[in-house]
């Protein structure tokens, strides 16, 4: 058992509890909006590489001093792969090679955070640590979205269709974006009922119960029709995972929906309205759909380059001539073709695989609901790609592989002691 419990372990195991610098991973939004803040705006495109760097030379040094030994993740090949196809892609299709290693690195670069969770979570009371305090950090961040909400903060009109009544404001927190807001609920909220469900005490049961609860409600003020659709998927497979009774919840909300949130209501049915569909065509997500794939359909093979196209590399460099895609996916498919989508496919879902695997082999039951209910959030997370661009914001990236790498990491990690709950 970890020190930090107050019992008894072996030196070794203190010393490898010790890895504080993964807190810093999964602190990674709130010190991202602290870098964003006044005088240490300059720090705000390296901080993330920089803490990349600094926890890659301390992982070396461990290496030396402790004599650990690399793990087998299973996910070298494919990440070789998917690096090598986008080195191909940015060799032989790219009208601007600045703009192109820019697009290739985004690409890239948040993957390697899989790797760095993978071989550097040691613990099992680590990896309910580092659950625990990113969970802290989104309440946080949740309740300033409620305030926010509470307070009616003004809004960009564009948030919100002309034709729509009702919705007075979308929250955004430190976040910046609605969208990518509720995207984060919704991670953090299978993970919060993943944890009551797998804890005993019925203090730790009601704190998290209040978390979720908390979680719900700024998801709901989001107003982030897409991160409402995703959390239907990730709560449908916490049912079928870990406890149908929360299908059961959510047939409740359904049914309560028109009476308690007429405004929830109202813009779920605006979105299955023709009129919806009349101003989505014109100048919203089906428009930029529809544009995408003509660019895709002029190189369906390769694409038109990496960073050519609806996204945030595209959007910084051709500010006239881009938008963002609305579909990560689409966006990856326009800018790599099916080459490079089809390896971008291939390595999530060999990622998913791999942490399910390590799932099924994790004897230790409180990790396995744990990871569980990650793993949910993480499946959330990819279904709102569909709709939006949430993998072009660096927080969504790192924190989708990093929790990837740790719940395909629980096997190796999980202890036989009495600390469970």
């Amino acid at each position: 058992m970890e020190t930090l419990t107050g019992s008894i372990d072996s030196p070794q195991t203190r010393s490898e509890s010790r890895i504080i610098e993964l807190y810093l991973v999964v602190l990674y939004a709130g010190l991202d909006w602290l870098f964003r803040q006044g005088g240490l705006s300059f720090m705000q495109g390296i901080w993330d590489e920089l803490l990349f760097i600094g926890i890659i030379g301390l992982w070396v040094l461990r290496m030396a001093v402790n004599q650990w030994q690399p793990r087998r993740s299973g996910m070298l090949l494919p990440f070789t792969l998917y690096l090598s196809i986008m080195l191909f892609l940015l060799m032989v299709n790219s009208p601007d090679n600045r703009v192109a290693l820019e697009g290739m690195r985004v690409m890239v670069q948040y993957v390697l955070w899989f790797f760095v969770a993978y071989h550097l979570l040691r613990s099992r009371h680590q990896a309910r640590g580092l659950v625990d305090v990113f969970l802290l950090l989104a309440v946080v961040i949740a309740m300033i979205g409620i305030a926010q909400y509470i307070m009616g903060v003004e809004m960009p009109a564009e948030w919100v269709d002309q034709a729509e009544q009702g919705v007075r404001t979308r929250v955004f927190s430190i976040i910046g974006s609605p969208n990518i807001l509720g995207s984060l609920m919704v991670l953090a909220m299978s993970m919060a009922y993943a944890m009551y469900y797998g804890s005993e005490q019925w203090f730790k049961k009601m704190v998290y119960a209040g978390v979720f609860l908390v979680f719900a409600l700024c998801l709901v003020f989001t107003f982030s029709r897409g991160a409402w659709l995703a959390i239907i998927l990730s709560v449908l497979l916490l049912g079928l995972w870990v406890d149908k009774r929360i299908l059961i919840l959510m047939v409740l909300v359904a049914l309560l929906t028109p009476t308690l949130m007429p405004s929830v209501y109202h813009r779920i049915s605006y979105m299955l309205s023709p009129e919806y569909m009349v101003s989505s065509e014109r100048g919203g997500r089906l428009g930029r759909w529809d544009q995408a794939v003509k660019h895709w359909q002029t190189s369906p093979a390769v694409g038109v380059g990496l960073g050519q196209f609806g996204g945030a590399v595209a959007a910084r460099n051709y500010p006239e001539s881009s938008f963002y895609a609305d579909s990560w996916y689409l966006k990856v498919g326009t800018e790599t073709g099916w080459v490079g989508l089809g390896a971008t496919l291939l390595l999530i879902l060999t990622g998913l695989r791999r942490a399910r695997s390590s799932l099924n082999a994790t004897a230790d039951p409180y990790l396995r609901i744990m990871g569980l209910g990650i793993m949910a959030g993480l499946v959330g997370v990819l279904a709102h790609n569909c709709v939006e661009n949430v993998f072009e914001v660096p927080m969504m990236a790192s924190y989708f592989w990093f929790f990837l790498g740790l719940v395909a990491a629980l096997p190796q990690v999980q202890e036989l002691s009495n600390d469970m709950e």
